[in-house]
């Protein structure tokens, strides 16, 4: 063999060992992906919204995909979701490890710097499948049925009215600190340890109220009532029917709601760009199938889908940390009481 043809194999040899190295750019086409299941990982415990909505995605996206290879689920509870995050962010940036979860619960992840060694910057959103607001929930035969009789009651009261939450530091905590900074109500925060289990609280008596994501909760629907809802309309009045928190309230109150969102290691987009667009342009295809939007109907999620794409999601995620950053002392001083 001539050195000219021993160089020229090298060559091409050389060129298919960098091409198949992982994170390189371009190491595969957006037309070829995906080459095995999609996982996407569910930072919590399954049964609850973010279980049950992410699958009703799966079929229609991987279809949108070209059929070759399914969707998959894994559940990785733990550390209000940062065991999931550390997960995709260390896994190879090839387009095949998704997270699901809500926007207001990455934004605390960050905030509160739990996700060692990566900031924000570091995931990059597909979009979002639904928005779920905030309601809140007292026991079905509670003896209030406006927000504003609860909080008047509040005031009065020699205890404090006590408010089940997930967890600390969480989207719930929030909100509750939140109602509770702009009304002087006597609240008190509670952590169940998981949306779950919080709204079975207030349905067994446990608590006074509870704050929670409207599709989420209606699990919770036979035995709770809605009293107010954090937004200016009930997308689902044949579910509950609650007013709007600023119909009843002198002191206004931000809109409290929860997207519900996908989104990748920002290594994927800047290496692998095609497979980035990919996953993007498919999501879109899928939301909008008549198959998504069938199964979404039937699980009474038709009134919360939304057309949020990355932009919006990234726009929602900075005027939540800046909400948050306000509420945030008066959050850290419950600790203490919890």
């Amino acid at each position: 063999m001539s050195s000219r043809s021993i160089l020229s194999r090298r060559l091409f040899l050389a060129a298919t060992a960098a091409a198949a190295l992982p994170g390189q750019a371009g190491a595969q086409g957006g037309a070829a992906f995906p080459s095995k299941p999609v996982e996407i990982l569910i930072g919590v415990a399954p049964g609850g919204g973010v279980d049950r909505s992410v699958r009703l995605i799966g079929p229609p996206w991987a279809e949108a995909m070209g059929g070759r290879h399914p969707i998959t689920y894994t559940s990785m509870p733990g550390a209000s979701g940062v065991l999931a995050m550390l997960h995709m962010l260390r896994a190879r940036p090839d387009g095949h490890t998704l997270m699901y979860f809500p926007i207001p619960h990455i934004a605390w992840e960050f905030t509160l710097n739990k996700v060692r060694g990566h900031r924000y910057q570091d995931i990059t959103w597909l979009g979002a499948l639904f928005s779920d607001p905030n309601v809140f929930l007292v026991k079905k035969d509670a003896r209030w049925n406006r927000l504003d009789e609860f909080i008047d009651e509040s005031k009065r009261s020699p205890r404090p009215f006590t408010i089940s939450v997930s967890t600390p530091m969480s989207a719930a905590h929030a909100a509750t600190v939140l109602l509770r900074e702009r009304t002087g109500a006597n609240l008190k925060a509670v952590p169940f340890g998981g949306g779950g289990p919080a709204r079975n609280a207030v349905a067994g008596g446990h608590v006074d109220g509870c704050i929670a994501p409207y599709w989420s909760a209606i699990n919770a629907l036979t035995l709770t009532k809605a009293i107010g809802i954090f937004q200016d309309r009930n997308p689902a009045p044949n579910l509950w029917q609650p007013l709007p928190v600023n119909q009843m309230l002198s002191t206004p109150i931000p809109h409290l709601e929860e997207p519900y969102a996908m989104f990748c290691a920002t290594a994927v987009k800047q290496q692998n760009p095609a497979v980035y667009e990919r996953l993007v342009s498919t999501l879109t295809t899928a939301t909008k199938s008549a198959g998504f939007r069938s199964v979404a109907d039937r699980e009474q999620l038709a009134p919360f889908l939304v057309d949020m794409d990355g932009a919006a999601c990234d726009k929602f995620m900075g005027d939540y940390i800046k909400l948050v950053e306000s509420l945030r002392p008066a959050m850290e001083r419950d600790l203490r009481d919890m």
